[in-house]
């Protein structure tokens, strides 16, 4: 028996990483479709057992049209290929009303499948294969500081812990157990993440083969001896900050109590500063031309940053770098920012002694860093308003 756990997909992320698609809808919320479709491919292809998500299946607590429909029909595909699959609520899933709470995830046309499952409480499910392997499965939506007695997020996480520790003993009849769920896991300290989230300690899931997590956007195996703990990441990179950040979910084999990691096939962000300080004014195009072809942007999502002096700044613009990085094969280009470079102005007062104001400028002149052809235009400007005044 195989599950397949895919960790928080947050459909609907853009965050300037993408751009209207012609269709209505945008480049960035395909690529995540596309990423899901492909765990989903995998799921089906492979023949699993089961497919769990992580939560934070949406990016919002109130989704789109669109982006609801994107979740309907992969989990569409799951259930009529009679895969068992549940999707467990995230914190970005989880909507206060009043003294309760409801999630979108229940407004899905999912929950009318046969073969899919919405979880906004713990529990645990038992899944029979046509084998007749059976595993017991943990699953533990987001749970609030609020949903567990005390006063401090230690004497909560306590309790949450408590709760686990309960679910696990009244499931000992023999079978596997996994479990899944949306909170951070205790790694030593309470005051981690704000120190206002409910966490997880590792030895709350002693009688698990292996409890993953989603919530904590990195991969990270944290533990590798009994009880594993792993995160499992979110599908894609969100921001410029997980540019070399690879993206995993999991194929665990029940019965051999071995887990694949499995990388998703996703794009490619590129963040590249470029530092054209003490470049002249005639040369400053080309030379920026040149560093941009030694990037590989093929189908990336780029932002770059340059730095300029700022004498030479009328010799380029953003929309020509724009075009530039488009023409070499850039998928997305998401920021262009222009750093001028101010050096700082040499005084001297040895120039007041010229014998007129334009004498006085032109020693001005002379004594800075400027383009040369620049200074001649400068100074010849000067000698007609001064001359005229």
């Amino acid at each position: 028996m195989r599950i397949i756990v895919c960790g928080d997909t947050h459909i609907g992320a853009v965050f300037g990483l993408g751009r209207a698609n012609g269709k209505g809808g945008n480049t960035r919320v395909d690529d995540y479709e596309k990423t899901l479709n492909h765990v989903i491919d995998y799921t089906i292809k492979t023949k699993a057992d089961i497919f769990v998500q992580t939560g934070d299946i949406f990016e919002y607590r109130d989704p789109s049209v669109e982006h609801m429909s994107i979740v309907d029909k992969a989990l569409k595909r799951l259930s009529n290929a009679n895969i068992a699959t549940f999707v467990i609520m995230g914190n970005h899933d989880y909507k206060k009303s009043g003294s309760s709470f409801t999630s979108s995830i229940v407004s899905l046309s999912a929950t009318e499948y046969p073969n899919v499952r919405m979880l906004l409480e713990p529990e645990v499910v038992q899944v029979c294969n046509a084998k007749n392997e059976k595993v017991s499965l943990l699953l533990l939506p987001y749970r609030d500081r609020k949903m567990y007695e005390g006063t401090s997020v230690v004497e909560q996480s306590k309790n949450y812990d408590l709760h686990v520790k309960e679910m696990i003993a009244a499931s000992t009849d023999g079978d596997p157990i996994l479990a899944v769920g949306h909170n951070f896991f205790y790694e030593g300290s309470y005051t981690d993440y704000g120190g206002t989230e409910i966490m997880a300690s590792p030895s709350a899931f002693e009688g698990c083969d292996i409890t993953m997590m989603g919530h904590l956007h990195q991969f990270r195996v944290l533990r590798k001896h009994a009880p594993v703990c792993v995160y499992t990441g979110s599908m894609e990179r969100s921001n410029f900050g997980d540019t070399n950040v690879e993206k995993y979910f999991v194929d665990y084999d029940i019965s051999k109590k071995k887990a694949k990691f499995c990388k998703f096939p996703i794009r490619d962000l590129l963040d590249e500063s470029i530092d054209l300080s003490g470049v002249g004014f005639a040369d400053v195009g080309k030379v920026l031309e040149d560093a941009l072809e030694e990037y590989d942007l093929k189908d990336r999502i780029v932002r770059f940053k340059i730095l300029i002096d700022e004498k030479v700044l009328p010799a380029i613009d953003k929309a020509s770098i724009e075009s530039s990085l488009y023409s070499l094969g850039a998928f997305h280009v998401s920021r262009i920012s222009i750093e001028a470079i101010t050096k700082r102005i040499v005084r001297d007062n040895s120039i007041l002694n010229k014998k007129d104001d334009f004498s006085m400028f032109k020693a001005f002149v002379n004594s800075q860093d400027i383009d040369s052809d620049y200074k001649k235009s400068l100074l010849k400007e000067a000698k007609i308003i001064m001359g005229e005044v």
